[in-house]
């Protein structure tokens, strides 16, 4: 192997590689942020007093919560004389499914009650809470005043009902201290708890922050829609393109699953949503969003896997989608199988493009940066929902889907571009082409007829030579004839071109005459002519035909015969025969004359029965029996009205079919 081909190969890889290690580094690095962050909460205290809220300074309220587990407390429950034991300190954001803080184990379903004392500056105006993501159902309390209740919160399964809203809740102004008591109730989901942290700050900045994110986010699906539409309208014109179909699923389960992410704008539309359809949702955009993406990677980049490691990798999709036919509760239960089902996925999504990068497939470096920026979002909502982490930002999958859906498009769009130029491209060579062929055949009618000239010209003179001495008059006339045949059978260089009835007519009684000079009155030429004879026909048409009856026909027969030219109208087209009645043709002879098989008594036929195929989209008919002769016909659409106006227009020589 040549060096510098060894040297681009280890460069390559090592560029990779590189890109690789970095993406990883980036990975660990933000999964190190998101366990070792700042917690804002301890032992159930926020001390903001000394923290400077304002512009867009907000906090999220992270940390050790306290945690009464299997109790619905009031704010009057802590105020009386006997205090109220407290089972532990729980972290938030987090679950407490399946916890176990010192001897107690935590059950995924059941009841709990949080608590939290926040000190905060009274400089502060307009301090409010911004609360989201708590499985299932929660009521807020604020220094005893009941603030909020979203679902039903209740310990009995009949009262219960689960809800998710998301509320920016005013607080006292004119307070330092607030005490907030949080009942949270989940009797039908796998993992209950507050799943996100609450977020305290100014109301201003808080509402303003949400229209900013809302915006973006509905931007952004609208955009995903507008790309699944375009893609899908592209695979209804071109059925054969299934990476445009796949691609269009894919913005719609992106659009969709972005409707109940981040700011829920979904709520805008129904505000009633039942939790129950958002669960749905949630578990059907989750079960087929990385497949779908594995499914658009193997489409763009089909040689880099096989159909039966594909096949293992998504089939337990199927078996996950089949759970859609059963409650939200059972759903629940599958989600970490489901996510090391994602994680699997997204390795042999990776494998695969960095197969196509080593083999420096199109676009293939773009897709590996941009699906590894994705692949770091779902990993970090994944670490944060499994409770592993508590860095969480809603915009992270907002970004990663924005990166992979533009990059996406790009490369159709690219991918289209190259598509459509090598169609101009090959429209052009088409063109080019047809503009040879043509030239080609009027090549090589040219050649027929340098090699049919010289015999016709030896007889021609010697016919001539021999009236001489009988009759110069005639011979003179004969001469004047071989000169207008001469002349017409040179028009092969415009064979494009069309001729009247009369003219081609007058051609055909030109080379009769010198062919009558050689035979007498052995061959005989009859005309029933039905047709105007201003009628547009195609040049050198007829005299071949008329030539080739004579040849290889009549001239054959001793006692020699007749040749008949019929045009006529029929049915609004003009029919032509020219019919002999000499030797006749074998009917295998034909069949080979028209499939291009050459024999020296079909050159003619078969230049005739292209060019009439490429004017008109169809040929000669030749009808033959040995021994009673041979009938040659044509059909040119269109015909003459009584007027002498043509009912369709054949002057301008035109291919038509």
């Amino acid at each position: 192997m040549d060096r510098s081909k060894i040297w681009r190969k280890i460069s390559s890889n090592w560029r990779i590689g590189f890109v690789t290690i970095f993406i990883a580094f980036m990975f660990f690095a933000i999964g190190k942020m998101a366990l070792w962050g700042t917690e804002t909460v301890t032992d159930g205290k926020a001390d903001l007093s000394g923290v400077l809220l304002n512009l867009n300074k907000t906090v999220e309220l992270n940390g050790q919560w306290e945690f009464y587990w299997n109790q619905l407390l009031t704010p009057a429950d802590f105020c009386t004389k006997q205090p109220i034991k407290m089972d532990s300190f729980i972290k938030v954001p987090d679950s407490w499914s399946a916890k176990k803080i010192g001897a107690k184990v935590y059950l995924n379903k059941g009841v709990a009650t949080y608590r939290l004392i926040i000190n905060y500056p009274v400089t502060l105006k307009d301090p409010a809470l911004r609360v989201q993501n708590i499985a299932c159902a929660y009521k807020l309390y604020v220094n005893g005043q009941f603030a909020a209740e979203v679902g039903t919160v209740s310990d009995q399964p009949t009262k219960f009902e689960g809800g998710t809203q998301l509320l920016i809740i005013d607080l006292p102004a004119d307070k330092q201290e607030v005490e907030l008591v949080l009942q949270v109730a989940n009797l039908n989901y796998a993992k209950g708890g507050v799943r996100q942290s609450p977020v305290f700050g100014s109301k201003q900045v808080l509402e303003r922050q949400r229209m900013i994110l809302m915006a973006l986010q509905l931007i952004f699906i609208g955009c995903v829609l507008i790309f699944g539409v375009y893609y899908l309208l592209l695979f209804v014109l071109q059925t054969k393109n299934r990476t445009a179909l796949i691609f269009s699923i894919l913005c719609f389960i992106t659009g969709l699953r972005s409707l109940i992410w981040g700011e829920v704008p979904i709520m805008l539309f129904s505000p009633d949503i039942s939790f129950n359809t958002l669960a749905y949702i949630n578990y059907f955009t989750g079960f087929n969003l990385i497949p779908m993406m594995v499914l658009f990677i193997t489409s763009l980049y089909p040689s880099e896997y096989k159909k039966v490691s594909l096949g293992l990798v998504l089939f337990p999709i199927l078996l996950f989608n089949c759970l859609l036919l059963t409650s939200a509760e059972f759903m629940s239960l599958f989600t970490n199988y489901l996510y090391i089902l994602m994680l699997v996925q997204m390795i042999y999504m990776m494998v695969i493009l960095i197969k196509a990068v080593l083999k420096r497939r199109e676009n293939a470096a773009l897709m590996y940066i941009v699906v590894c920026v994705y692949v770091l979002a779902i990993n970090l909502d994944i670490l944060h929902f499994s409770g592993i982490s508590g860095f969480y930002d809603n915009n992270m999958f907002l970004c990663g889907n924005i990166a992979v859906i533009i990059a996406m498009s790009y490369a159709q769009a690219k991918q289209q571009a190259k598509t459509h130029k090598k169609l101009v491209l090959y429209n052009q060579n088409l063109l080019e082409a047809d503009r040879l062929k043509d030239k080609i055949m009027a090549t090589e009618i040219s050649f027929l007829h340098a090699q049919i000239k010289p015999h016709f010209l030896y007889n021609a003179f010697d016919a001539i030579a021999n009236v001489c001495e009988k009759d110069g008059k005639k011979a003179g006339k004969l001469i004047i004839d071989l000169a207008i045949y001469l002349r017409g059978s040179l028009e092969f260089n415009h064979l494009d071109k069309m001729t009247t009835i009369e003219k081609e007519l007058e051609f055909v009684d030109t080379y009769f005459n010198i062919e009558q000079a050689r035979f007498g009155e052995k061959i005989q030429l009859i005309k029933e002519i039905e047709s105007p004879l201003d009628f547009q026909i195609p040049v050198l048409i007829l005299q071949p035909l008329v030539e080739n009856a004579v040849r290889h026909g009549i001239s054959k027969i001793p006692g020699g015969g007749t040749v008949c030219i019929r045009i006529k109208e029929t049915n609004g087209e003009t029919c032509i025969e020219v019919k002999d009645d000499g030797a006749g043709i074998v009917e295998k002879k034909i069949e080979m004359i028209l499939a291009n098989e050459r024999l020296d008594q079909g050159v003619g036929l078969l230049n005739i029965h292209h060019r009439l195929q490429m004017l008109y989209g169809r040929g000669l008919e030749i009808i033959s029996e040995e021994g009673i002769g041979t009938c040659v016909k044509f059909v040119i659409p269109g015909c003459m009205t009584s007027n002498g106006a043509k009912r369709n227009d054949q002057s301008e020589g035109g291919k038509q079919s």
